[in-house]
């Protein structure tokens, strides 16, 4: 039964991206890069784990009847997703608002700004750590700031690289072009290949990779883009695997296998989130949207201003946890019942997540996730406005497939949000700009024939 389940998991991704590629050819098509992770997670994971130690791997699960519960529910959190993408996408127009109604300048000097902000960010950190040596020079290393907001502007050139490929869509990338690029996502590339960090290195490949798709529409081949897809994979894996021996000065080799990722068996997602949703099964305790509200209050405003938010906001809510640790998921409370206990840092991934926010409604707001992806992408192919906002968004979604929703919504919110703003305020300064132009040439007509004899 448990084996027909994840035979049934590999089916429905590799159905969803056999249609949505026949039928787009889009290598950004949110299926395309949201199916893959799913497969990894809820079918590669498992049966790579049972390979591996089948007792060890059973035994934390819980044995083959809760495995079996745990898969069917994964089996339809991601049907829910692929369902809503689908809903989401649904519709599309042959229409195209035309790039000509964009100010490129403007668009380009707005990308340079986020870019030096970025940096700026990320060179005040490293000097508060000591300087660039003791930044990297530490495993899982890198700088630091204590303002979050800070921490986290360090990574505008994630914003600032879409932008500025939008900006040249008309005239073309130039070397210089590339330069600045190249500039503005250093410090993500260095945080992700120094930090041995799997985040700000997926950020920044993909997201310059989306940028250029959405752009430009190059016909890109499947086994590129599948190829593309097995390298970025392997290499996340090697970061991590590796992780204790990257950083500066270091004589460790770098021979860890990738699969010593998904050997971590206290850190393993899948098991991990399979623990979560035995916990909330037998007990019935989720949080029914608040932990996210709880972690979205407190956390855009800054600690210099409000010390103890994090206790308040929770005393106010009445949850009994600790949004500083796990992202407020109970790990204690969950080693209790599921007999071990999680490594710290370890992430959920999406089904565990849902599962632990929404209960049995966690399907529903998969399918809501997955309806916005799906929207996005409709209108970023209508609307070229929307795609710098569309890259950042695509490029995020392994924060809320492998991570949490907080850790999702938060940079959603914090790129995707500046994004969206420059571009609305820079189409509708062009737009009135064009219409005080024809009403200036027209008022000009109108005197010249009033003038005339």
């Amino acid at each position: 039964m448990y084996y027909t389940l994840i035979g049934l998991v590999a089916a429905l991704c590799a159905f969803a991206i056999f249609v949505d590629w026949t039928r787009w050819r889009d290598v950004f098509h949110p299926t395309i890069y949201c199916a893959p992770q799913l497969l990894f997670l809820y079918v590669a994971l498992p049966l790579y784990g049972l390979s591996a130690d089948e007792f060890e791997f059973v035994s934390r699960a819980g044995y083959w009847e809760q495995l079996a519960e745990f898969q069917l529910i994964a089996g339809v959190m991601c049907a829910a997703l692929i369902g809503g993408i689908w809903w989401g996408a649904r519709g599309l127009s042959s229409r195209s608002i035309p790039i000509a109604e964009q100010d490129a300048n403007a668009i380009f000097i707005v990308a340079v700004l986020f870019g030096v902000l970025g940096s700026v960010a990320w060179v005040v950190g490293i000097v508060n750590v000591g300087g660039f040596d003791a930044a990297y020079g530490r495993a899982y290393g890198g700088g630091w700031d204590d303002s979050g907001y800070v921490r986290e502007a360090a990574q505008f050139g994630f914003v600032a690289a879409p932008l500025l490929v939008l900006s040249r869509r008309k005239g073309g990338i130039r070397l210089q072009d590339w330069v600045l690029v190249f500039i503005f996502l250093l410090p993500l590339l260095v945080q992700g290949f120094l930090g041995a960090r799997r985040g700000p290195t997926f950020l920044a490949i993909t997201g310059l990779a989306a940028s250029y798709v959405l752009a430009f529409r190059p016909k890109i081949p499947f086994w590129f883009a599948a190829s593309a897809a097995v390298v970025m994979g392997m290499l996340l894996l090697w970061l991590v695997a590796n992780r204790g021996a990257i950083y500066l000065g270091s004589e460790k080799p770098l021979d860890s296998p990738v699969s010593r990722m998904m050997e971590n068996w206290s850190g393993n997602e899948y098991l991990y989130s399979s623990a979560i949703v035995r916990y909330v099964n037998e007990t019935g305790e989720s949080f029914h949207g608040m932990r996210v509200f709880a972690h979205m209050t407190a956390r855009v405003v800054p600690s210099a201003i409000w010390p103890t938010k994090y206790t308040d906001v929770l005393a106010a809510i009445g949850l009994d946890i600790d949004l500083t640790r796990e992202a407020g998921i109970p790990t204690e409370r969950i080693a209790n019942v599921s007999g071990w206990k999680v490594s710290s840092g370890a992430a959920p991934g999406i089904v565990g997540d849902f599962w632990m926010e929404f209960g049995a409604f966690a399907p529903l707001a998969a399918f809501a996730l997955g309806g916005l992806y799906g929207k996005l992408w409709r209108a970023s192919r209508a609307d070229p406005r929307l795609q710098p906002a569309y890259a950042i968004f695509a490029a995020l979604s392994i924060y809320v497939l492998t991570q949490t929703i907080e850790a999702w919504l938060f940079r959603a919110l914090l790129f995707g949000i500046p994004a969206i703003t420059a571009l609305r305020i820079l189409t509708r300064r062009g737009r009135n700009e064009r219409v005080s132009s024809e009403v200036w040439y027209a008022h000009s007509l109108t005197r010249s024939t009033r003038a005339r004899p």
